[in-house]
C-alpha cells in the first residue's frame, strides 16, 4: 500500500510550528522559538530554553510554514521571532535578542525590516524601538 498524501495544510497551524527532526515530528508553540538559523539543506531552532533542535527543512521551506505576524527574515540564514528582539542596533546592523544572541541583519533589508517592524508591532515596547532607531 501506498502510505497516505501529506498537504502543505497537514503542517499548518495558527500557534505552532510542526519540526521534522531525526526520531520523529514535534509540534513546537511559535513562543518558545527565539530564531531559526539555515545550515546549508538544515536548520537549527533555537528555543527560550536554550537548547536546539537541528530539522532536516531548508529555511525557506520552514518560511513558508510562519506567519509574517510572529516572524521576520532578518538576513539569508536567519528569521527572528518579533517577540524576543531585546533592540536593533542600525549602525551595527544587528539584532539582540531576548536570549543574549547578536543575530545579522542584511544592509538590504534593512528598510523592508523597518516597515516590517512598523506595520506589525508585536507590543509598545518594540514599537519604541523602531522610532529610536
Amino acid at each position: 500500500m501506498k502510505p497516505p498524501k501529506v498537504y502543505k495544510t497537514d503542517f499548518l497551524s495558527p500557534t505552532a510550528l510542526l519540526l521534522p527532526f531525526q526520531k520523529g515530528r514535534r509540534w513546537v508553540h511559535f513562543d518558545r522559538i527565539v530564531r531559526l538559523e539555515g545550515i546549508g539543506n538544515y536548520t537549527s531552532c533555537i528555543f527560550t530554553d536554550g537548547s536546539e533542535l537541528l530539522v532536516a527543512l531548508t529555511l525557506r521551506r520552514l518560511a513558508d510554514r510562519l506567519p509574517e505576524s510572529v516572524f521576520v527574515r532578518s538576513h539569508k540564514k536567519h528569521i527572528v521571532n518579533r517577540t524576543h528582539i531585546a533592540s536593533i542596533h542600525p549602525l551595527r546592523f544587528s539584532l539582540k535578542l531576548t536570549n543574549g544572541d547578536r543575530v545579522e541583519l542584511a544592509r538590504r533589508r534593512i528598510g523592508t525590516f523597518r516597515s516590517e517592524m512598523r506595520s506589525q508591532p508585536t507590543d509598545a515596547r518594540q514599537t519604541s524601538l523602531i522610532k529610536h532607531n
